[in-house]
């Protein structure tokens, strides 16, 4: 029975997450106008992921990130170094996103509150992008 209920479960989300692959992530994420050089930078810190984890666990893990920050970039330095990078893009993102929500990005990052400004700006921009993006693919 456990055997069973495994393959059921495994068929069911290989066939819920099936969309999501490195393809359509990169697609989405050109689509979506983030920097060439960050959708590389996103890209490797996934497939790190998937290459320690494999595929399902991969496909589960970003579907489920719920704008969540995802583990690669919730370290202070890492996030401020993303936004060091891509500034200007940061910048124009984080007043999208404010316009989105109609809420001032402080609000919307309030709990990252023990970060510098600009780690706290990345990982709000990349937990919410990502996220979107996720959520286009299912």
């Amino acid at each position: 029975m456990k055997k069973i209920a495994e393959y059921l479960s495994n068929k069911y989300f290989a066939n819920k997450y099936r969309g999501i692959t490195f393809e359509s992530i990169e697609q989405q994420l050109a689509e979506e106008r983030f920097p060439e050089k960050l959708i590389d930078h996103l890209l490797a810190e996934f497939q790190v992921i998937f290459d320690e984890y494999g595929k399902s666990v991969f496909q589960t893990w970003i579907a489920n990130l719920n704008y969540q920050v995802p583990e690669p970039f919730r370290k202070e330095e890492k996030a401020e170094q993303i936004y060091e990078s891509f500034t200007e893009w940061m910048e124009d993102e984080v007043i999208k996103l404010e316009n989105e929500t109609g809420l001032p990005w402080e609000e919307q990052a309030e709990d990252l509150a023990n970060l510098s400004i600009k780690a706290r700006k990345a990982q709000l921009v990349l937990r919410h992008r990502i996220s979107d993006i996720v959520l286009e693919l299912f």
